[in-house]
Formats: C-alpha cells, structure tokens, sequence
C-alpha cells in the first residue's frame, strides 16, 4: 500500500469515528470556508464538554448521511488541544 492509499485509510478511519460520535449528540455539516482541495465540508459536534469539530474528507461524506447541513453554524474558537481535552473529559 503506497503512503498515499495509507493516508486515507486513516482518515477513513477517523470519519468513522467521527461519524458515530456525530450520531451520539447534536451535531451538523458545514461548509468550509477555508477548505483544502477534498476537504469540502467541518462536521461540528456540540457534545456536553463543548464543542467539537473536524475537516470531513469529500470522499467519506458518506458517513454522515446523518446529518443535515447548516452554514449558520459557527465555530467557537476552540484550538485542537482544547478539542481533545474535551473529548477526554467525554472519555473519562
């Protein structure tokens, strides 16, 4: 499997794990404003920790059939770090 093929087996991964939680709490697509080429669309995850957000792969948009999209939904500002750590506190 050459790097690249690898790569998007990865963020194939990661969109199914996005995907699930995007299913467990209120959550919407939304265009990109600055999206790389592929990267066409944020998923935007509102969980009890905060919010949560991630660039969606074109080509795993499939898992998120879910999900209806909305461009007025707004980030609000939280860094990867901040991310994670809400996440974690999800976790534990």
């Amino acid at each position: 499997m050459g790097a690249g093929q690898q790569e998007l087996t990865v963020y194939r991964e990661r969109a199914y794990l996005v995907s699930y939680l995007s299913a467990r709490y209120e959550s919407y697509l939304c265009p990109a404003p600055d999206a790389e080429p592929g990267f066409s669309m944020i998923v935007y995850i509102q969980s009890p920790e905060g919010q949560l957000s991630w660039h969606i792969a074109d080509s795993d948009l499939d898992l998120f059939q879910h999900l209806d999209v909305d461009p007025r939904i707004q980030w609000d500002g939280h860094t990867t770090p901040e991310k994670y750590e809400r996440l974690r506190a999800l976790t534990f």
